[in-house]
């Protein structure tokens, strides 16, 4: 594992649950040995990527990657239009929205919207969302580069749930299914009781720049009208590609 391999490794280590976290800890959770892990996080520190809680003496992530955000979303404006696209979704839909991009090893949400209604399914932001498990992971995966599809594969499969899909082949078919149907569709794969549906979307080039999902609990997408939902979903994504590369310009 290359040098910029291993820093990224370390920096994905944090999350909404782990904000901050001890030497040992992040070299356990990374596979690297503490010398090597201190290293990473001295040079990281010096450029204002990790910084050292003065109390705790933990790491966490610094104020450097502001700037670059700030710079991205001038440049690419895909955070904005995202929380536009999901406000939209379920001020028409009355359910759970979320807005996902891809990492290296999982789907992280960047945008969501709860609706004002009972029985709801929560969004928790920058949880990891398996590629396996998910159906913004399958969205993403049967439209991605024959290369991400393989290095998606070849990724340890967890198992959130009884009904969660580990087997190579599984996966395959339902990635190639959803490829046949153009959409993904998944039920209690990441939580018990809960169905997604989700579409991926473009910025201007070949690889997929993200996916749209709505989320509600099993039996009200049993009941609902899915041709329709599907068509709002494929519509946010429309609005996204529109606001980020204008229209007719996605693919």
């Amino acid at each position: 594992m290359k040098t910029v391999d291993k820093a990224m490794h370390l920096l994905n280590r944090f999350s909404i649950e782990q904000t901050e976290l001890g030497l040992s800890e992040l070299a356990r959770l990374a596979d690297l040995d503490k010398a090597a892990t201190r290293r990473l996080l001295v040079a990281l520190a010096k450029h204002g990527y990790i910084e050292q809680s003065a109390e705790t003496r933990k790491y966490r992530l610094g104020a450097g990657f502001l700037g670059l955000a700030r710079i991205r979303e001038a440049t690419v404006p895909l955070v904005r239009a995202a929380q536009e696209a999901c406000d939209w979704l379920t001020a028409l839909t009355d359910e759970s929205t979320h807005v996902c991009v891809p990492m290296t090893d999982y789907m992280s949400t960047i945008a969501y919207t709860l609706p004002k209604r009972s029985n709801i399914i929560n969004i928790t932001p920058a949880e990891p969302l398996p590629f396996h498990a998910t159906a913004a992971g399958y969205a993403y995966l049967a439209t991605a580069t024959p290369d991400a599809l393989n290095h998606a594969l070849s990724i340890k499969r967890s198992k959130p749930t009884r009904h969660t899909l580990t087997r190579k082949s599984d996966v395959l078919r339902t990635v190639r299914e959803t490829q046949a149907r153009g959409h993904a569709h998944c039920c209690s794969l990441f939580e018990d009781g809960v169905s997604s549906l989700a579409v991926a979307f473009f910025a201007g080039g070949t690889e997929p720049a993200g996916t749209v999902s709505l989320a509600m609990p099993d039996d009200r997408l049993r009941s609902a009208d899915q041709a329709r939902l599907l068509a709002d979903i494929k519509t946010a994504a429309t609005r996204i590609e529109n606001a980020i590369t204008g229209p007719d310009r996605a693919r």
